[in-house]
């Protein structure tokens, strides 16, 4: 199945990846590298049938489908082109549910967001990780709540594609009853390896191919080398921390966080239009009043008249933040909060925002943690200073030189090819010279930086490519030519074998298995589905060919032999729902061709 066909399989399964998906999304976009194209304007990737799609929508299907990929198993052009069909795919389905009237209230809405598991800590919704994830998207509530809507609708479609094929049980029996169907047949395996050792091959023959193709028979290219791996632990050993740095360093870091320690914010939510803004401003401050002369409670009134629906029901918890989380708004009334204070009404262009700070986390670090970052940095400082050391004489400097001075191992490697080199130590430029033929004897490469720190390679030897001898690859040249000359023959011995199984003659050279199912292992699949595809038992029909791996096989179908046991309703309730199914995806995809092949993609 191809990766589009998988996409759509994925998207149009039971709200795995539309709905409860989200987890996948969030998991990604906030949390791990974050992978998409960043550089389309105005918040567009692209647009369906004028339908904008946002570029935080781009961004978070195309770390979905990035997800299911290992690193490097897939290019930009690949994840660019994967990600745009599976919108595509997921918009018009969205698009066409709207003309049928399809709809999805808004409390649905809300729900679907709100159950998202991948939003919650601790068991509650936290509102901190939401808007992380939409700051991080560059969208509002809005964008996802149309986002999430979208998809919500394409799946309602894709479900009634799934429910609204009807199959009675006498199509199931039929099924059934065709798939359990025995078949007997006379056959011929015709065996490429077989066929070719009985092919000769002249002497001139291999001499010929090994003058004509000299450059299949060349060795790898080798070169030894002395290397050496440094990083900052190799200079921990020894350093000291003075109790006057520890004090110094604690302060520093005091200083520097002192405004960073994380906050804990709740909040009252009251949304506005240009009709009512007037109106909820003075029902926010009214709320401010009640709070400061403490008629009603903080929590009480978020209950009563908070809009937020991610935080509601957690008395208005947004979580914490560590100073660049939320609006700049939010985050300057939070540093001037106490705990248990609430702010004045913040104004966020659409909706007003009474604050709570709930909690603080002041900033805290031990001794030890100190020493430890202390001593890191010395020892990054002596990596650095040595680095810079043999950066200047490393004209005059060996790898044995470098590991005696500075004490520090080195090892010697011999026998390395390209591959190795690259799996070793990446593309360093060793590398291009090494490709070339022009390597530096006894000079040094680097210092490269690597997972541990860095490395210096020093090439000791090199060996070029040479020309393998004839004796050596004669027998690879025989097996070669006997292969060729063996799938010439191929189409002949199939005719030949055609022509006696239609004509009775030596029919002792096939082989006939009775009773063969759909589940036997005695074929490959490809050849068991060529079984069962043969039409009818008598005269030319009976009779096909097929070539898989190299190998031919020449198929008689003799007798079929029709099920006839008992059925339970178990197997036709199965049946009918893996037929729906299929003739519900025939149908989707119908219509998706058909969509698309109308649809306006800019």
């Amino acid at each position: 199945m191809s990766a589009i066909s998988n996409i759509r399989k994925n998207l149009s399964s039971t709200g795995s990846t539309i709905i409860v998906g989200f987890i996948v999304f969030v998991l990604v976009a906030t949390f791990g590298g974050f992978i998409g194209n960043t550089n389309l304007g105005n918040n567009q990737a692209f647009s369906v049938n004028g339908e904008d799609i946002h570029i935080g929508e781009y961004n978070l299907e195309a770390n979905r489908i990035s997800s299911n990929f290992n690193s490097g198993d897939i290019s930009d052009d690949d994840l660019e082109a994967f990600t745009r069909s599976s919108i595509i795919f997921k918009e018009l389905f969205s698009q066409k549910a709207d003309d049928l009237g399809l709809d999805i209230s808004e409390d649905k809405i809300n729900d679907i967001i709100k159950k998202d598991i991948s939003f919650y800590v601790d068991g509650r919704f936290d509102v901190n990780i939401f808007r992380g994830l939409l700051s991080r998207l560059g969208m509002t509530t809005e964008d996802f709540r149309a986002l999430t809507k979208s998809k919500y609708n394409a799946l309602e479609l894709i479900n009634f594609f799934n429910n609204s094929v009807f199959v009675t049980n006498e199509d199931a029996k039929s099924f059934i009853t065709t798939s359990k169907q025995k078949r007997n047949i006379r056959f011929k395996k015709i065996n490429l390896k077989d066929v070719a050792e009985l092919q000769t091959v002249s002497e001139k023959e291999i001499i010929d191919f090994y003058e004509n193709n000299q450059s299949n028979f060349l060795t790898l290219k080798k070169i030894d080398l002395n290397t050496i791996s440094i990083s900052k632990d190799d200079f921990k050993k020894g350093l000291e921390v003075s109790n006057d740095e520890i004090k110094e360093e604690k302060e520093a870091l005091s200083m520097s966080s002192q405004n960073s320690g994380q906050s804990r914010i709740s909040h009252i939510q009251l949304s506005y239009d240009s009709n009512n803004k007037d109106e909820q401003l003075y029902l926010a401050n009214e709320i401010v009043s009640k709070i400061i002369d403490s008629s009603e409670t903080f929590n009480d009134l978020v209950l009563a008249f908070s809009d937020d629906v991610g935080s509601k029901d957690n008395f208005g918890d947004l979580g914490f933040t560590d100073g660049t989380i939320f609006p700049d708004k939010f985050e300057n009334a939070i540093s001037n909060l106490n705990i248990n204070e609430i702010s004045d009404v913040i104004d966020l262009d659409g909706s007003f925002h009474i604050l709570k700070l709930t909690e603080k986390n002041e900033f805290t670090i031990s001794d030890d943690e100190i020493i430890e970052r202390l001593i890191s940095m010395k020892a990054e400082d002596e990596l650095q200073d040595v680095l810079n050391e043999i950066d200047e004489n490393i004209d005059n400097l060996s790898v044995t030189e470098i590991s005696e001075i500075y004490n520090i191992f080195s090892s010697s490697i011999n026998g390395m090819s390209v591959t190795d080199l690259i799996t070793s130590y990446g593309e360093v430029d060793l590398i291009e010279d090494f490709e070339r033929g022009n390597v530096f004897l006894n000079e040094i490469y680097g210092p490269y930086e690597s997972d541990q720190g860095y490395v210096i390679l020093e090439p000791t030897d090199y060996f070029p490519s040479t020309l393998k001898p004839l004796e050596e690859v004669k027998d690879e040249i025989v097996n070669e030519l006997k292969i060729s000359s063996a799938k010439i023959l191929l189409p002949s011995l199939i005719n030949d074998s055609l022509v006696d199984i239609r004509s009775e003659n030596n029919l002792e050279s096939f082989t006939t298995y009775s009773e063969v199912d759909r589940d036997t292992s005695l074929f490959p699949q490809e050849v068991v589905s060529a079984i069962f595809s043969i039409s009818d038992s008598n005269g030319e029909d009976s009779i096909i060919s097929k070539v898989y791996l190299d190998d031919a096989y020449v198929i008689q179908l003799t007798d079929v032999e029709d099920f006839k046991g008992v059925i339970t309703l178990e197997e036709i309730q199965e049946t009918k729902d893996f037929i729906s199914q299929a003739l519900g995806e025939i149908e989707r995809d119908s219509l998706y061709e058909d969509l698309r092949a109308s649809a306006k993609i800019y």
